[in-house]
C-alpha cells in the first residue's frame, strides 16, 4: 500500500457544565452558573498519514457565513456550516482540498484513507470522488469506532 493515511470528525464543545453538583443534602434546587454557551460547539476534521505526517485541519464553525476575519491561521482550513457538522458536499470538497493535495509518498501505490462510518462517508459522491483519485478507502463499522479509531481515543493528561 503506497501511502495510507486516517481521517475523522471530532465535536468540540465550548462550554461542557459538570453534571455533578456539591450541596447540602435535601436541597430541592441548585444554583449551576454557566457561560450559557452549551450548545456552542465547532467540528474538526483531523487527518494523519501513517508516516506520522498531519494533513491541514479543517474547521466547521456553526454560521451560517464566515466572516471576513483574517484572524485565522494560514495553514488551517476554516467553513461555516448552519449546523456546525460536515455535510456530504463538505466531505467531497475537503477530499479534493486536502486529501488529493496531500504530500505523495509513494506515486506507483494507491493511497488508501481510513475513515468512520458516518452517513456521510458512505454517500456514493464520496465514494466516486475518491475512486477519481484513484483512492482506496477503508471504513470502520459502527461501534469500533473507540475501540479502532485513533483520532477519537482521549488523550490522557497529566
Amino acid at each position: 500500500m503506497g501511502q495510507m493515511a486516517i481521517a475523522g470528525e471530532l465535536a468540540i464543545y465550548l462550554d461542557v457544565p459538570p453534571n455533578y453538583t456539591f450541596e447540602k443534602k435535601g436541597v430541592k434546587e441548585v444554583l449551576l452558573k454557566t457561560t450559557g454557551c452549551e450548545n456552542l460547539h465547532l467540528t474538526v476534521m483531523l487527518a494523519a498519514t501513517a508516516d506520522g505526517r498531519k494533513l491541514p485541519p479543517l474547521l466547521i464553525l456553526r454560521r451560517k457565513i464566515l466572516s471576513k476575519s483574517k484572524a485565522f491561521p494560514k495553514d488551517v482550513i476554516v467553513w461555516a456550516q448552519e449546523k456546525g457538522w460536515m455535510t456530504e458536499e463538505m466531505m467531497v470538497e475537503w477530499l479534493k482540498i486536502v486529501w488529493d493535495c496531500r504530500h505523495r509518498a509513494f506515486l506507483n501505490q494507491p493511497p488508501m484513507l481510513v475513515l468512520d462510518a458516518l452517513k456521510g462517508r458512505l454517500t456514493e459522491s464520496v465514494k466516486n470522488q475518491l475512486r477519481k483519485m484513484k483512492s482506496e478507502f477503508v471504513v470502520i463499522s459502527g461501534g469500533m469506532t473507540s475501540v479502532a479509531y485513533p483520532l477519537t481515543i482521549p488523550l490522557k493528561t497529566g
